[in-house]
């Protein structure tokens, strides 16, 4: 985005323009920055598409009425006349993101933040159930009636994204294929629940130690919340303070041995929908590039996971 709009913005919403603009990096789908004043800093989030930005703001509301911490909208203006974007001036939830401190974090401090994570998911939890399986944008909502059939649409749009660059293997296909054939009765089954999945090494501010809140909160799912954790368990297995956070969220929810199996099984479905999407460009944040190291640190993954599961 030209910077001169950020100014333009910031001028427009508080009188002056930033004394410093800096980008932040980390995610894939807004472009986002922070604007730095003499006395309090406020976060910009663009994106030229209103569906990719809107979901804050519809969702915000549910998020307060569970008591769970958020930034709050400031501005916004998704009408694309003034500028050639939409756009939300945010609070600035102090803190970093929780996979850029994870390592430095003690186990009583993990232990805590644990806590704060369970206790989110406890409260998703007893909303009423989901009419259906998919995604929520703000905008748009998609719908299946079989969670099954939606996984296997997954693993076809895998197979499309991957059919240029290769970087799934057949050898991972199999796997996917293996699981879910081995849960085909608990994904037929299963009975859709909304949730907010991505709780792993973004969006989840840490500050001094301790969890001080959520961001980016565009889009939820109808399905299974297990899936959330399992998207903990892609980001940080092998990882030291990661197991040990996860595995104390685990003990939080007191799940029994088939559904810290299906936490395994859906580490291995995001790690492979991930690795699919390597030389993907989705923003500037992004590149075309693909990062093979990181494609055969996924693979590595997926097969350690995969033989821990008890699949004989």
């Amino acid at each position: 985005m030209n910077q001169k709009y950020i100014e333009e913005i910031g001028k427009q919403e508080f009188g002056e323009i930033p004394v410093e603009i800096e980008r932040k990096t980390i995610g894939i789908c807004n472009e986002v920055y922070e604007l730095k004043y003499p006395t309090e800093n406020y976060i910009l989030r663009m994106n030229k598409e209103k569906e990719w930005i809107y979901g804050t703001h519809k969702f915000l509301p549910l998020f307060q009425i569970l008591q769970i911490r958020t930034p709050a909208i400031l501005s916004e203006d998704y009408s694309k006349t003034t500028f050639p974007f939409c756009y939300q001036i945010l609070s600035k939830i102090e803190g970093k993101d929780m996979g850029l401190v994870i390592d430095d974090l003690t186990r009583p401090e993990l232990a805590e933040i644990a806590k704060e994570i369970s206790s989110i998911l406890d409260k998703f939890n007893a909303l009423p159930a989901a009419p259906s399986f998919g995604g929520l944008t703000g905008l748009n909502e998609s719908h299946s009636d079989n969670y099954f059939e939606s996984l296997v649409e997954k693993k076809e749009d895998i197979l499309r994204r991957t059919a240029k660059t290769q970087v799934i293997n057949q050898e991972v296909i199999d796997i996917y294929d293996a699981l879910l054939d081995r849960y085909r009765d608990y994904f037929q089954n299963k009975c859709p629940t909304f949730y907010y999945d991505d709780l792993c090494t973004k969006n989840v501010m840490i500050h001094e130690g301790k969890f001080n809140g959520l961001v980016d909160l565009d889009f939820l799912l109808k399905g299974d919340y297990l899936e959330a954790i399992g998207r903990m368990k892609a980001c940080w297995h092998g990882q030291a303070a990661g197991e040990y956070y996860i595995g104390e969220i685990v003990k939080l929810q007191q799940l029994d041995q088939l559904q810290q199996e299906m936490v395994k099984v859906y580490a291995i479905f995001n790690l492979i929908g991930w690795t699919s999407e390597a030389g993907v460009q989705f923003n500037a944040n992004t590149s075309s590039e693909i990062n093979w190291a990181r494609v055969e640190d996924n693979r590595r993954k997926i097969l350690d996971i995969y033989a821990s599961i008890d699949h004989l």
